[in-house]
């Protein structure tokens, strides 16, 4: 949570981060409520990201971050536009490896519950959802945190997003040599810290 951060105050171009947790796991929104993560799932450690959006259960899924610098004219649309954008381009990528999936046309989801029922433009497949996502902006852009709910796929995938992100994709090499200790200080002052954690508790 603090490396997406740290990225959308130092980045210069878009940037699609993709990673996996070393063990099962629950994020929940910045504005949720402490206990929705136990009704997640109680036997798992969780922390609060930065956006918006419900408990998620992190147990194998593909998770990823788009940061989009504020330079970018992708940042002046609204955000129920950049949120269907984006999942039309996770549509692209999944049916480039033969996944049948669909944009939600209408909400259906359940407070708290981010994968319970989608809400409008989130993937579904088969009837049930698989992606979804929470978006923040700030001065220094666009930063979406992404979930979809899929294993065993295959090692190319994330370019194939990418791909259907950009025009052009590079692979990111020349990262700031700040960035480890804007991170580090990140979870210092912020996300390791328990009044951020259980900040909706007096």
């Amino acid at each position: 949570m603090a490396c997406d951060e740290a990225l959308l105050h130092l980045a210069t171009t878009p940037l699609l981060r993709v990673f996996r947790w070393n063990a099962p796991w629950v994020s929940i929104g910045y504005f949720m409520q402490t206990e929705e993560a136990a009704r997640a799932r109680a036997d798992l450690p969780f922390c609060r990201r930065w956006t918006g959006g419900g408990a998620v259960v992190h147990d194998g899924d593909f998770t990823f971050s788009l940061i989009v610098p504020r330079s970018e004219k992708w940042c002046l649309q609204r955000a129920a536009t950049t949120y269907a954008e984006l999942h039309q381009a996770l549509a692209s990528a999944l049916c480039r490896i033969g996944k049948n999936v669909r944009l939600a046309d209408r909400d259906e989801s359940s407070p708290g519950q981010c994968f319970v029922g989608p809400v409008r433009h989130d993937l579904i497949s088969e009837g049930r959802k698989i992606a979804g996502g929470a978006q923040r902006r700030t001065r220094q852009g666009l930063l979406h945190q992404g979930s979809l709910q899929l294993d065993n796929l295959p090692a190319d995938f994330p370019r194939f997003l990418a791909e259907a992100l950009a025009a052009r994709v590079e692979t990111w090499t020349s990262q700031p040599d700040n960035l480890a200790a804007h991170i580090s200080e990140l979870c210092r002052a912020k996300y390791g810290r328990e009044n951020f954690l259980y900040r909706d508790r007096p």
